[in-house]
C-alpha cells in the first residue's frame, strides 16, 4: 500500500525544519501514490545564499522519504524566485 498524504508530509517533516530555520517554508503536494512536489517559498527575512541547490534537497527529500517506503519516487522541487535588489 503507497504512503497516505499524511504520511508523506510527516516523513519530510525534517526537510521543513531545516528550512524553516532559514525562514523558508515547504509545502508538499502529492499528484500520485509516489509523485511529489515540493514548493519552497521565502519568508520576508529568508537567507538566499543559505538555500542548497535544488538536486540536494531533493536528495533529502528522497532519503526521508525512503524510510517510509522504497518506491522509486518522482520528486519535483520548486524554488522561490530571488529577487535582485540591485547589487552586483
Amino acid at each position: 500500500m503507497s504512503p497516505s498524504a499524511e504520511e508523506i508530509t510527516r516523513a519530510l517533516a525534517p526537510l521543513s525544519a531545516v528550512l524553516a530555520a532559514d525562514d523558508f517554508r515547504l509545502e508538499v503536494s502529492h499528484a500520485g501514490a509516489s509523485n511529489v512536489m515540493l514548493t519552497i517559498t521565502a519568508g520576508p527575512t529568508a537567507c538566499p545564499t543559505c538555500l542548497v541547490p535544488e538536486q540536494i534537497t531533493r536528495r533529502m527529500a528522497e532519503q526521508h522519504l525512503n524510510k517510509l517506503s522504497r518506491e522509486e519516487w518522482l520528486i519535483e522541487v520548486a524554488y522561490p524566485s530571488v529577487a535582485s535588489d540591485g547589487a552586483e
